[in-house]
Protein backbone atom coordinates (compact mmCIF):
# COMPACT_ATOMS: atom_id res chain seq x y z
CA UNK A 1 0.00 0.00 0.00
CA UNK A 2 1.09 3.42 -0.72
CA UNK A 3 1.86 5.43 1.97
CA UNK A 4 1.09 8.95 3.14
CA UNK A 5 4.82 9.65 3.25
CA UNK A 6 4.76 8.89 -0.99
CA UNK A 7 1.97 11.27 -1.28
CA UNK A 8 3.23 14.45 0.11
CA UNK A 9 6.69 13.81 -2.41
CA UNK A 10 6.81 16.05 -5.19
CA UNK A 11 5.36 14.01 -8.15
CA UNK A 12 5.11 16.89 -10.82
CA UNK A 13 5.89 15.58 -14.53
CA UNK A 14 5.77 17.60 -17.41
CA UNK A 15 5.01 15.88 -20.82
CA UNK A 16 6.27 17.64 -24.26
CA UNK A 17 4.81 15.99 -27.15
CA UNK A 18 3.06 17.81 -30.22
CA UNK A 19 0.18 14.66 -30.38
CA UNK A 20 -2.73 14.93 -28.39
CA UNK A 21 -3.46 11.50 -28.06
CA UNK A 22 -0.54 11.26 -26.18
CA UNK A 23 -1.23 13.22 -24.07
CA UNK A 24 -4.13 11.55 -22.78
CA UNK A 25 -2.06 7.96 -23.14
CA UNK A 26 -0.04 9.88 -19.92
CA UNK A 27 -3.21 10.67 -18.43
CA UNK A 28 -4.92 7.29 -17.98
CA UNK A 29 -1.39 6.04 -16.79
CA UNK A 30 -0.67 8.65 -14.76
CA UNK A 31 -3.52 9.74 -13.39
CA UNK A 32 -6.47 7.43 -13.10
CA UNK A 33 -9.96 8.42 -12.23
CA UNK A 34 -11.78 5.03 -12.70
CA UNK A 35 -11.69 1.51 -10.84
CA UNK A 36 -12.01 -0.04 -14.08
CA UNK A 37 -8.75 -0.16 -15.51
CA UNK A 38 -7.67 -3.39 -13.89
CA UNK A 39 -4.73 -3.66 -16.36
CA UNK A 40 -3.40 -0.19 -14.76
CA UNK A 41 -4.25 -1.33 -10.91
CA UNK A 42 -2.37 -4.99 -11.78
CA UNK A 43 0.40 -2.97 -13.68
CA UNK A 44 0.83 -0.96 -9.85
CA UNK A 45 0.88 -4.18 -8.13
CA UNK A 46 3.46 -5.76 -10.21
CA UNK A 47 5.36 -2.40 -9.86
CA UNK A 48 5.02 -1.99 -5.87
CA UNK A 49 4.42 -5.83 -4.93
CA UNK A 50 1.09 -5.57 -3.23
CA UNK A 51 -2.55 -5.05 -4.60
CA UNK A 52 -3.32 -1.05 -4.56
CA UNK A 53 -6.94 0.04 -4.99
CA UNK A 54 -8.06 3.60 -6.88
CA UNK A 55 -7.93 5.59 -3.44
CA UNK A 56 -4.14 4.32 -2.84
CA UNK A 57 -2.81 4.30 -6.00
CA UNK A 58 0.54 6.33 -6.89
CA UNK A 59 -0.82 9.76 -8.81
CA UNK A 60 1.16 12.84 -10.42
CA UNK A 61 0.32 15.99 -11.44
CA UNK A 62 0.71 16.49 -14.78
CA UNK A 63 0.99 19.82 -16.94
CA UNK A 64 1.35 19.50 -20.92
CA UNK A 65 3.20 21.57 -23.76
CA UNK A 66 2.52 20.70 -27.54
CA UNK A 67 5.74 22.59 -28.16
CA UNK A 68 9.73 22.96 -26.53
CA UNK A 69 9.26 26.63 -26.34
CA UNK A 70 5.95 26.08 -24.56
CA UNK A 71 7.82 23.57 -22.45
CA UNK A 72 10.54 25.38 -21.57
CA UNK A 73 8.34 28.12 -20.23
CA UNK A 74 6.54 26.23 -18.52
CA UNK A 75 9.52 24.70 -16.30
CA UNK A 76 10.87 28.57 -16.30
CA UNK A 77 7.16 29.63 -14.77
CA UNK A 78 7.12 26.42 -12.30
CA UNK A 79 10.68 27.14 -10.65
CA UNK A 80 9.56 30.88 -10.33
CA UNK A 81 6.53 29.81 -8.39
CA UNK A 82 8.85 27.93 -6.01
CA UNK A 83 6.83 24.51 -7.44
CA UNK A 84 9.37 22.45 -9.84
CA UNK A 85 8.65 19.52 -11.90
CA UNK A 86 10.34 16.91 -11.28
CA UNK A 87 10.86 15.23 -14.44
CA UNK A 88 9.70 15.53 -17.35
CA UNK A 89 8.48 13.29 -21.04
CA UNK A 90 10.18 15.15 -24.24
CA UNK A 91 9.03 13.97 -28.25
CA UNK A 92 11.99 14.37 -30.17
CA UNK A 93 9.91 15.38 -33.27
CA UNK A 94 8.12 18.46 -32.31
CA UNK A 95 7.70 20.98 -35.99
CA UNK A 96 7.84 23.33 -36.24
CA UNK A 97 10.13 24.44 -33.29
CA UNK A 98 12.21 22.94 -31.27
CA UNK A 99 13.02 19.43 -31.46
CA UNK A 100 13.41 16.98 -28.54
CA UNK A 101 17.27 17.82 -28.11
CA UNK A 102 17.33 21.26 -28.31
CA UNK A 103 14.21 21.36 -26.25
CA UNK A 104 15.99 19.47 -23.40
CA UNK A 105 19.62 21.49 -23.73
CA UNK A 106 17.78 24.84 -23.07
CA UNK A 107 15.65 23.26 -20.15
CA UNK A 108 18.50 22.09 -18.23
CA UNK A 109 20.21 25.39 -18.84
CA UNK A 110 17.67 26.87 -16.24
CA UNK A 111 16.74 23.67 -14.27
CA UNK A 112 19.66 21.62 -14.40
CA UNK A 113 17.72 19.56 -11.54
CA UNK A 114 15.13 18.30 -13.51
CA UNK A 115 14.86 14.47 -14.88
CA UNK A 116 14.23 13.92 -18.28
CA UNK A 117 13.03 10.94 -20.73
CA UNK A 118 13.20 11.20 -24.76
CA UNK A 119 10.06 9.57 -26.17
CA UNK A 120 10.46 8.52 -29.80
CA UNK A 121 9.55 6.14 -32.24
CA UNK A 122 12.14 7.05 -34.48
CA UNK A 123 16.24 7.46 -34.36
CA UNK A 124 16.54 10.86 -34.78
CA UNK A 125 20.45 10.97 -33.35
CA UNK A 126 22.50 8.62 -32.27
CA UNK A 127 23.57 8.22 -28.96
CA UNK A 128 26.81 9.26 -29.67
CA UNK A 129 25.31 13.02 -30.73
CA UNK A 130 22.80 13.13 -27.87
CA UNK A 131 25.98 12.51 -25.43
CA UNK A 132 27.81 14.82 -26.82
CA UNK A 133 25.14 17.73 -26.97
CA UNK A 134 24.02 17.08 -23.34
CA UNK A 135 26.87 15.21 -22.20
CA UNK A 136 27.19 12.24 -19.95
CA UNK A 137 24.24 12.10 -17.02
CA UNK A 138 22.44 9.64 -14.95
CA UNK A 139 19.11 12.30 -15.37
CA UNK A 140 18.44 11.31 -18.96
CA UNK A 141 16.69 8.08 -20.13
CA UNK A 142 15.21 7.13 -23.39
CA UNK A 143 11.78 5.54 -24.11
CA UNK A 144 10.97 3.89 -27.62
CA UNK A 145 7.42 4.55 -28.73
CA UNK A 146 4.82 3.04 -28.51
CA UNK A 147 5.62 2.52 -24.52
CA UNK A 148 4.47 0.22 -22.38
CA UNK A 149 2.41 1.48 -19.50
CA UNK A 150 4.19 -0.26 -16.62
CA UNK A 151 7.42 0.85 -18.05
CA UNK A 152 6.29 4.52 -17.97
CA UNK A 153 4.48 4.58 -14.51
CA UNK A 154 8.04 2.68 -12.95
CA UNK A 155 9.94 5.88 -14.61
CA UNK A 156 7.62 7.97 -13.35
CA UNK A 157 7.96 6.83 -9.94
CA UNK A 158 11.49 6.09 -9.47
CA UNK A 159 12.32 9.57 -11.34
CA UNK A 160 10.22 11.03 -8.93
CA UNK A 161 11.08 9.75 -5.88
CA UNK A 162 14.70 9.88 -7.32
CA UNK A 163 14.47 13.40 -8.02
CA UNK A 164 12.56 13.78 -3.96
CA UNK A 165 15.47 11.74 -2.33
CA UNK A 166 18.35 14.39 -4.57
CA UNK A 167 16.34 17.29 -3.08
CA UNK A 168 16.31 16.16 0.34
CA UNK A 169 20.19 15.36 0.63
CA UNK A 170 20.45 18.85 -0.47
CA UNK A 171 18.77 20.30 1.64
CA UNK A 172 20.39 18.49 4.25
CA UNK A 173 23.74 19.14 2.84
CA UNK A 174 22.99 22.91 2.89
CA UNK A 175 21.50 22.55 6.14
CA UNK A 176 24.66 21.05 7.17
CA UNK A 177 26.81 23.48 5.47
CA UNK A 178 25.00 26.43 7.45
CA UNK A 179 25.72 24.50 10.40
CA UNK A 180 29.41 24.26 9.73
CA UNK A 181 29.60 27.95 9.01
CA UNK A 182 27.73 29.18 11.69
CA UNK A 183 29.85 26.50 14.16
CA UNK A 184 32.64 27.67 12.24
CA UNK A 185 32.25 31.81 13.02
CA UNK A 186 31.26 30.62 17.01
CA UNK A 187 34.73 28.60 17.02
CA UNK A 188 36.69 31.35 15.14
CA UNK A 189 34.88 34.18 17.30
CA UNK A 190 35.54 31.39 20.34
CA UNK A 191 39.43 31.31 19.23
CA UNK A 192 40.00 34.69 18.67
CA UNK A 193 38.22 35.46 22.22
CA UNK A 194 40.91 32.66 23.32
CA UNK A 195 43.66 34.65 21.70
CA UNK A 196 43.14 37.56 22.90
CA UNK A 197 42.48 36.05 26.50
CA UNK A 198 46.45 34.32 25.92
CA UNK A 199 47.40 37.44 24.93
CA UNK A 200 46.68 38.83 28.60
CA UNK A 201 47.48 36.19 30.61
CA UNK A 202 50.69 35.50 28.81
CA UNK A 203 51.64 39.64 29.54
CA UNK A 204 50.21 39.21 32.66
CA UNK A 205 52.46 36.28 33.69
CA UNK A 206 55.82 37.88 31.75
CA UNK A 207 55.24 40.88 33.83
CA UNK A 208 54.90 38.41 37.44
CA UNK A 209 57.99 36.58 36.32
CA UNK A 210 58.94 40.04 35.63
CA UNK A 211 58.31 41.48 38.87
CA UNK A 212 59.66 38.15 40.73
CA UNK A 213 62.90 37.98 38.85
CA UNK A 214 63.08 41.68 40.30
CA UNK A 215 62.25 40.69 43.76
CA UNK A 216 64.66 37.84 43.88
CA UNK A 217 67.79 39.79 42.29
CA UNK A 218 66.76 42.72 44.93
CA UNK A 219 66.46 39.87 47.53
CA UNK A 220 69.64 38.35 46.39
CA UNK A 221 71.92 41.57 46.19
CA UNK A 222 70.77 43.24 49.71
CA UNK A 223 71.33 39.86 51.22
CA UNK A 224 74.87 39.84 49.95
CA UNK A 225 75.63 43.62 50.96
CA UNK A 226 74.22 42.65 54.76
CA UNK A 227 75.97 39.69 55.18
CA UNK A 228 79.14 41.58 54.11
CA UNK A 229 79.49 44.36 57.20
CA UNK A 230 77.81 41.65 59.76
CA UNK A 231 80.87 39.24 59.09
CA UNK A 232 82.76 42.70 60.08
CA UNK A 233 80.54 43.09 62.99
CA UNK A 234 80.23 39.63 64.21
CA UNK A 235 84.24 38.89 63.65
CA UNK A 236 85.24 42.76 65.77
CA UNK A 237 82.76 42.07 68.46
CA UNK A 238 84.25 38.39 68.67
CA UNK A 239 88.02 39.79 68.99
CA UNK A 240 86.66 42.44 71.88
CA UNK A 241 85.79 39.79 73.55
CA UNK A 242 88.16 37.75 73.44
CA UNK A 243 91.05 41.12 74.16
CA UNK A 244 89.09 41.63 77.31
CA UNK A 245 88.66 38.29 78.49
CA UNK A 246 84.78 38.28 78.96
CA UNK A 247 84.20 34.93 79.43
CA UNK A 248 86.30 35.65 82.81
CA UNK A 249 83.88 37.63 84.30
CA UNK A 250 81.02 39.89 83.43
CA UNK A 251 80.99 43.85 82.96
CA UNK A 252 79.20 46.33 81.08
CA UNK A 253 81.94 46.30 78.41
CA UNK A 254 81.12 42.39 78.25
CA UNK A 255 77.12 42.45 78.38
CA UNK A 256 77.79 45.07 75.54
CA UNK A 257 79.54 43.15 73.16
CA UNK A 258 77.51 39.96 73.91
CA UNK A 259 74.34 41.57 72.81
CA UNK A 260 76.04 42.61 69.52
CA UNK A 261 77.38 39.37 68.47
CA UNK A 262 73.79 37.35 69.87
CA UNK A 263 72.02 39.95 67.77
CA UNK A 264 74.72 40.19 64.81
CA UNK A 265 74.22 36.12 64.78
CA UNK A 266 70.47 37.16 64.54
CA UNK A 267 70.26 39.33 61.68
CA UNK A 268 72.67 36.49 60.03
CA UNK A 269 70.24 33.84 60.69
CA UNK A 270 67.45 36.61 58.59
CA UNK A 271 70.14 37.20 56.10
CA UNK A 272 70.17 33.40 55.32
CA UNK A 273 67.06 33.27 55.34
CA UNK A 274 66.62 35.85 52.95
CA UNK A 275 68.98 34.13 50.63
CA UNK A 276 67.21 30.85 50.52
CA UNK A 277 63.77 32.72 49.79
CA UNK A 278 66.03 34.42 46.54
CA UNK A 279 67.24 30.32 45.70
CA UNK A 280 63.82 29.15 46.04
CA UNK A 281 62.24 31.44 43.72
CA UNK A 282 64.79 31.52 41.22
CA UNK A 283 65.09 27.88 41.57
CA UNK A 284 68.69 27.69 42.75
CA UNK A 285 68.06 26.12 45.74
CA UNK A 286 69.08 22.44 45.64
CA UNK A 287 70.22 19.43 48.29
CA UNK A 288 73.65 18.27 48.54
CA UNK A 289 72.50 14.32 49.11
CA UNK A 290 74.86 12.20 50.50
CA UNK A 291 76.12 9.61 53.46
CA UNK A 292 73.74 11.81 56.56
CA UNK A 293 73.98 10.32 60.09
CA UNK A 294 70.14 11.46 61.44
CA UNK A 295 70.12 10.55 65.17
CA UNK A 296 73.81 12.63 64.81
CA UNK A 297 72.37 15.52 63.12
CA UNK A 298 69.12 15.58 65.78
CA UNK A 299 71.38 15.29 69.23
CA UNK A 300 73.78 18.64 67.61
CA UNK A 301 70.23 20.35 67.30
CA UNK A 302 68.71 19.49 70.55
CA UNK A 303 71.91 20.11 72.29
CA UNK A 304 71.96 23.42 70.54
CA UNK A 305 69.08 24.02 71.80
CA UNK A 306 68.65 22.87 74.95
CA UNK A 307 69.76 26.07 76.68
CA UNK A 308 66.92 28.01 75.24
CA UNK A 309 64.56 25.24 76.58
CA UNK A 310 65.77 25.43 80.18
CA UNK A 311 65.84 29.18 80.43
CA UNK A 312 62.56 28.60 79.77
CA UNK A 313 61.84 25.99 82.34
CA UNK A 314 60.98 23.94 79.65
CA UNK A 315 61.58 19.69 79.17
CA UNK A 316 62.97 19.18 76.00
CA UNK A 317 62.88 15.27 75.11
CA UNK A 318 63.43 12.59 72.22
CA UNK A 319 61.43 8.92 71.85
CA UNK A 320 61.86 6.97 69.77
CA UNK A 321 58.53 4.71 68.38
CA UNK A 322 60.90 2.13 66.54
CA UNK A 323 64.26 1.72 65.22
CA UNK A 324 66.26 4.11 63.17
CA UNK A 325 69.02 3.94 60.72
CA UNK A 326 72.25 5.16 61.45
CA UNK A 327 72.70 6.17 57.95
CA UNK A 328 70.50 7.85 55.39
CA UNK A 329 70.99 9.48 52.20
CA UNK A 330 70.07 13.21 52.23
CA UNK A 331 71.56 16.38 53.15
CA UNK A 332 73.30 16.74 56.55
CA UNK A 333 72.61 20.46 56.27
CA UNK A 334 69.30 20.99 55.40
CA UNK A 335 67.74 18.24 57.54
CA UNK A 336 69.59 20.37 60.22
CA UNK A 337 68.16 23.53 59.40
CA UNK A 338 64.65 21.80 59.00
CA UNK A 339 64.78 20.34 62.72
CA UNK A 340 66.44 23.49 63.86
CA UNK A 341 63.79 25.73 62.68
CA UNK A 342 60.75 23.32 63.87
CA UNK A 343 62.05 22.85 66.95
CA UNK A 344 63.32 26.47 67.92
CA UNK A 345 59.70 27.41 66.88
CA UNK A 346 58.32 24.89 69.38
CA UNK A 347 60.27 26.30 72.32
CA UNK A 348 59.65 29.77 71.05
CA UNK A 349 55.90 29.79 70.94
CA UNK A 350 55.65 26.90 74.65
CA UNK A 351 55.59 28.81 77.81
CA UNK A 352 55.32 25.76 80.36
CA UNK A 353 55.22 22.17 79.72
CA UNK A 354 57.85 21.31 77.04
CA UNK A 355 58.91 19.86 73.63
CA UNK A 356 59.13 16.17 72.74
CA UNK A 357 60.81 15.26 69.42
CA UNK A 358 59.70 11.66 68.37
CA UNK A 359 61.58 9.43 65.43
CA UNK A 360 59.70 6.67 63.08
CA UNK A 361 60.95 5.05 60.57
CA UNK A 362 58.69 4.02 57.63
CA UNK A 363 60.54 1.38 56.03
CA UNK A 364 57.97 0.44 53.53
CA UNK A 365 57.84 3.84 52.18
CA UNK A 366 61.87 4.67 52.89
CA UNK A 367 60.86 7.90 54.83
CA UNK A 368 62.03 9.06 58.52
CA UNK A 369 59.35 11.03 60.53
CA UNK A 370 60.17 13.89 63.23
CA UNK A 371 57.21 15.16 65.04
CA UNK A 372 57.84 18.11 67.07
CA UNK A 373 54.88 18.26 69.85
CA UNK A 374 54.53 21.39 71.60
CA UNK A 375 52.08 22.38 74.61
CA UNK A 376 52.18 25.85 73.92
CA UNK A 377 49.40 28.46 72.54
CA UNK A 378 48.27 25.89 69.45
CA UNK A 379 46.63 27.54 66.55
CA UNK A 380 43.15 27.84 64.49
CA UNK A 381 42.62 26.60 60.77
CA UNK A 382 43.12 29.87 59.49
CA UNK A 383 46.67 30.13 61.12
CA UNK A 384 47.46 26.82 59.75
CA UNK A 385 46.83 28.02 56.34
CA UNK A 386 49.10 31.13 55.88
CA UNK A 387 51.59 29.10 57.61
CA UNK A 388 53.83 28.25 55.08
CA UNK A 389 54.02 31.35 52.85
CA UNK A 390 56.72 33.65 53.10
CA UNK A 391 56.56 36.46 55.17
CA UNK A 392 53.65 35.38 57.79
CA UNK A 393 53.52 34.26 60.57
CA UNK A 394 51.17 32.50 63.42
CA UNK A 395 51.95 35.68 65.85
CA UNK A 396 50.16 38.24 63.27
CA UNK A 397 49.40 40.78 66.69
CA UNK A 398 50.23 44.61 67.35
CA UNK A 399 52.41 43.77 70.06
CA UNK A 400 54.75 41.19 67.72
CA UNK A 401 55.93 38.94 71.09
CA UNK A 402 57.47 36.12 69.60
CA UNK A 403 59.21 38.43 66.90
CA UNK A 404 60.61 36.22 63.76
CA UNK A 405 60.05 36.92 59.80
CA UNK A 406 57.73 34.35 58.60
CA UNK A 407 60.21 32.87 56.71
CA UNK A 408 61.87 30.14 58.39
CA UNK A 409 58.40 27.71 57.93
CA UNK A 410 58.62 28.46 54.44
CA UNK A 411 61.80 27.40 53.70
CA UNK A 412 61.50 24.52 55.48
CA UNK A 413 58.52 23.13 53.71
CA UNK A 414 60.33 23.77 50.64
CA UNK A 415 64.03 22.01 52.09
CA UNK A 416 61.35 19.06 53.15
CA UNK A 417 60.59 18.64 49.46
CA UNK A 418 63.52 18.62 48.55
CA UNK A 419 64.58 16.00 50.93
CA UNK A 420 62.06 14.29 49.52
CA UNK A 421 59.18 14.72 52.25
CA UNK A 422 57.03 17.41 53.65
CA UNK A 423 55.57 18.91 56.76
CA UNK A 424 52.48 18.25 57.90
CA UNK A 425 50.71 20.68 60.70
CA UNK A 426 48.50 19.79 63.49
CA UNK A 427 47.16 22.19 65.95
CA UNK A 428 44.06 23.02 68.33
CA UNK A 429 44.20 26.57 69.76
CA UNK A 430 45.17 25.93 73.71
CA UNK A 431 46.26 22.76 73.36
CA UNK A 432 49.62 22.70 71.24
CA UNK A 433 50.79 21.65 67.96
CA UNK A 434 52.26 18.90 66.41
CA UNK A 435 54.53 19.48 63.07
CA UNK A 436 55.60 16.03 61.41
CA UNK A 437 58.77 16.97 59.09
CA UNK A 438 59.25 13.06 57.16
CA UNK A 439 62.50 12.86 54.99
CA UNK A 440 63.24 10.43 52.26
CA UNK A 441 66.08 7.96 53.58
CA UNK A 442 67.29 6.35 49.88
CA UNK A 443 67.76 2.43 50.32
CA UNK A 444 67.80 0.74 53.62
CA UNK A 445 69.13 -2.49 52.67
CA UNK A 446 72.54 -3.52 55.12
CA UNK A 447 71.73 -0.03 57.27
CA UNK A 448 72.13 -1.11 60.88
CA UNK A 449 69.24 0.19 62.48
CA UNK A 450 69.45 1.68 66.32
CA UNK A 451 66.28 1.82 68.72
CA UNK A 452 68.10 4.69 71.04
CA UNK A 453 70.52 7.17 71.92
CA UNK A 454 71.75 7.04 75.45
CA UNK A 455 71.57 10.86 75.99
CA UNK A 456 68.68 11.50 73.98
CA UNK A 457 66.33 9.24 76.05
CA UNK A 458 64.65 6.45 74.62
CA UNK A 459 61.53 4.65 73.96
CA UNK A 460 60.73 1.15 73.31
CA UNK A 461 59.12 -0.42 69.67
CA UNK A 462 55.92 -0.43 69.66
CA UNK A 463 54.65 -4.11 68.44
CA UNK A 464 52.23 -3.82 65.71
CA UNK A 465 49.51 -7.27 65.68
CA UNK A 466 49.40 -9.12 63.18
CA UNK A 467 45.76 -8.88 61.32
CA UNK A 468 46.50 -11.49 58.34
CA UNK A 469 45.52 -14.77 60.85
CA UNK A 470 42.06 -13.89 61.05
CA UNK A 471 41.55 -14.24 57.15
CA UNK A 472 44.03 -16.96 56.95
CA UNK A 473 42.20 -20.17 54.92
CA UNK A 474 40.25 -17.66 53.26
CA UNK A 475 39.01 -18.63 50.18
CA UNK A 476 38.04 -15.49 47.83
CA UNK A 477 36.70 -14.63 44.41
CA UNK A 478 38.38 -10.99 43.89
CA UNK A 479 36.05 -9.18 41.10
CA UNK A 480 38.52 -6.60 39.64
CA UNK A 481 39.28 -5.75 36.26
CA UNK A 482 42.60 -3.53 36.66
CA UNK A 483 45.60 -5.90 36.26
CA UNK A 484 47.80 -4.21 38.53
CA UNK A 485 45.56 -4.16 41.23
CA UNK A 486 44.51 -7.49 40.46
CA UNK A 487 48.26 -8.71 41.13
CA UNK A 488 48.51 -6.20 43.83
CA UNK A 489 45.59 -7.34 46.16
CA UNK A 490 46.27 -10.95 45.93
CA UNK A 491 49.95 -10.61 46.83
CA UNK A 492 48.30 -8.94 49.89
CA UNK A 493 45.64 -11.05 50.59
CA UNK A 494 47.75 -14.51 49.71
CA UNK A 495 50.37 -13.28 52.34
CA UNK A 496 47.89 -13.09 54.19
CA UNK A 497 46.83 -17.10 53.86
CA UNK A 498 44.09 -16.60 51.79
CA UNK A 499 43.29 -18.15 48.54
CA UNK A 500 42.34 -15.72 45.17
CA UNK A 501 39.92 -16.25 41.91
CA UNK A 502 40.35 -13.78 40.32
CA UNK A 503 38.10 -12.68 37.63
CA UNK A 504 38.05 -9.50 35.29
CA UNK A 505 34.07 -7.98 35.52
CA UNK A 506 31.25 -8.92 37.06
CA UNK A 507 29.51 -11.29 34.62
CA UNK A 508 32.94 -13.01 34.89
CA UNK A 509 32.57 -13.30 38.65
CA UNK A 510 28.94 -14.69 37.97
CA UNK A 511 30.30 -17.08 35.89
CA UNK A 512 33.25 -18.09 38.42
CA UNK A 513 30.46 -18.55 41.50
CA UNK A 514 28.30 -20.47 39.21
CA UNK A 515 31.42 -22.87 37.92
CA UNK A 516 33.61 -23.35 40.60
CA UNK A 517 32.79 -26.17 42.95
CA UNK A 518 35.10 -25.76 45.86
CA UNK A 519 33.17 -22.78 46.44
CA UNK A 520 33.99 -19.23 48.21
CA UNK A 521 33.98 -17.60 51.49
CA UNK A 522 33.91 -13.96 50.05
CA UNK A 523 33.69 -11.66 47.70
CA UNK A 524 35.85 -8.87 46.91
CA UNK A 525 33.92 -6.96 44.42
CA UNK A 526 34.90 -3.63 42.60
CA UNK A 527 32.51 -1.49 41.19
CA UNK A 528 33.24 0.30 37.90
CA UNK A 529 34.09 -2.88 35.83
CA UNK A 530 33.23 -3.46 31.74
CA UNK A 531 30.44 -5.67 30.51
CA UNK A 532 28.77 -6.03 34.37
CA UNK A 533 29.47 -3.23 37.05
CA UNK A 534 29.90 -4.10 40.45
CA UNK A 535 26.42 -3.19 41.70
CA UNK A 536 24.69 -4.69 38.68
CA UNK A 537 26.54 -8.29 39.91
CA UNK A 538 26.22 -7.87 43.66
CA UNK A 539 22.57 -7.37 42.67
CA UNK A 540 22.20 -10.40 41.09
CA UNK A 541 24.34 -12.51 43.27
CA UNK A 542 21.62 -11.70 46.38
CA UNK A 543 19.05 -12.83 43.83
CA UNK A 544 20.01 -15.59 43.14
CA UNK A 545 20.48 -16.22 46.68
CA UNK A 546 23.46 -16.03 47.44
CA UNK A 547 24.57 -15.15 50.82
CA UNK A 548 28.13 -15.19 51.00
CA UNK A 549 30.02 -11.84 52.59
CA UNK A 550 30.49 -9.48 49.56
CA UNK A 551 32.62 -6.53 50.54
CA UNK A 552 32.98 -3.54 48.19
CA UNK A 553 36.24 -2.32 47.10
CA UNK A 554 36.41 1.08 44.87
CA UNK A 555 37.83 4.21 44.46
CA UNK A 556 34.20 5.95 44.97
CA UNK A 557 35.02 7.19 48.51
CA UNK A 558 31.60 9.71 48.50
CA UNK A 559 28.77 8.78 51.11
CA UNK A 560 26.43 8.35 48.57
CA UNK A 561 28.89 5.26 46.91
CA UNK A 562 28.67 3.92 49.95
CA UNK A 563 25.22 3.72 50.63
CA UNK A 564 24.68 2.55 47.55
CA UNK A 565 26.98 -0.35 47.63
CA UNK A 566 25.05 -1.47 50.92
CA UNK A 567 21.32 -0.91 49.07
CA UNK A 568 22.81 -3.08 46.46
CA UNK A 569 23.70 -5.77 48.56
CA UNK A 570 27.24 -5.48 49.87
CA UNK A 571 28.24 -6.29 53.90
CA UNK A 572 31.04 -3.64 54.04
CA UNK A 573 32.53 -0.92 52.03
CA UNK A 574 36.46 -0.36 51.27
CA UNK A 575 38.11 2.27 49.08
CA UNK A 576 40.95 2.78 47.83
CA UNK A 577 44.11 3.72 48.45
CA UNK A 578 43.90 0.59 49.79
CA UNK A 579 44.62 -0.20 53.71
CA UNK A 580 45.80 -3.51 53.63
CA UNK A 581 45.21 -3.80 57.44
CA UNK A 582 41.90 -2.77 57.24
CA UNK A 583 40.94 -4.75 54.40
CA UNK A 584 42.68 -8.12 55.66
CA UNK A 585 40.87 -7.40 59.04
CA UNK A 586 37.29 -6.85 57.33
CA UNK A 587 37.87 -9.88 55.55
CA UNK A 588 38.63 -12.32 58.53
CA UNK A 589 36.11 -10.79 60.11
CA UNK A 590 33.55 -11.71 57.45
CA UNK A 591 34.74 -14.85 57.14
CA UNK A 592 34.50 -15.55 60.45
CA UNK A 593 30.80 -14.49 61.34
CA UNK A 594 29.71 -16.28 57.88
CA UNK A 595 31.33 -19.44 59.37
CA UNK A 596 30.12 -19.53 62.97
CA UNK A 597 26.71 -18.92 60.80
CA UNK A 598 27.01 -22.01 59.81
Amino acid sequence: MITSGREAMNRRVLVIDDNESIHDDFRKVLMPTSAADDDLLAAEAELFGEPVSVVDRVTFELAFASQGQQGHQLVKDAVAAGRPFAMAFVDMRMPPGWDGLETIVRIWADCPDIEMVICTAFSDYSWDEIVRRLGRTDRLLIVKKPFDQVEILQVASALTHKWNLQQEARRGLENLNTMVEERTRDLRAARDQLLALNGELLAAREAAEAANRSKTMFLANISHELRTPMTAILGYSEELQERFSCSLGSSIECDALETIRRNAKHMVGIIGDLLDIAKLEAGKLTAEVGCCAPLHVLAEVVELLQAKASAKNLELTVTYDNAVPEAIRSDALRLRQVLVNLIDNAIKFTSNGGVRISVRLDEAAEQLHFAVRDSGMGMSREVIDRLFRPFEQADVSTTRRFGGTGLGLAISQQLAGLLGGRILVESEVGRGTQFTFSVGTGPLQGVARVATVDHLGQRPAETVPDASAAADGARVLLVEDGPDNQRLITRILERAGCSIVVAGNGQEGLDRMATTAAGFDLVLMDMQMPVMDGLTATRCLRDTGCSLPIVALTANAMQSDQEACLAAGCDAFLTKPIDRRRLVETIGRLVAAAREGH
